[in-house]
């Protein structure tokens, strides 16, 4: 039985003729560092996100690599980010609370 290892973002089998796959709150991070609201093909795209556990190793090494022009492109996104953090505060749902307060840690 191929065994799973979680290392920055990707969930990696042990064998080879596999592919390593990407956790779901990755692949949503990804979305964010595009130049597309990715509320416009998932509305519930916020609200998912913040039910998920964060990936603060995979979200800091995404904005630390980024340079300033490419953080000009995704600012709206970013800015995005942080509002929807900022609204999740107010939430009933701890989940969403806590993850919220993660991400801009």
């Amino acid at each position: 039985m191929a065994q799973t290892e979680k290392k920055g973002g990707l969930l990696r089998k042990s064998s080879a003729s596999k592919k390593p796959l990407k956790e779901k709150v990755v692949l949503m991070y990804d979305e964010i560092f595009t130049t597309e609201d990715p509320s416009k093909c998932n509305p519930r795209f916020w609200e998912e996100l913040f039910l998920m556990k964060v990936n603060l190793e995979y979200l800091e090494s995404k904005l630390e690599a980024l340079d300033g022009e490419e953080l000009m492109k995704i600012k709206d996104n970013i800015n995005c980010l942080f509002q929807h953090c900022i609204q999740a505060l107010g939430e009933e749902h701890p989940i969403r609370v806590v993850n919220a307060l993660q991400v801009p840690c």
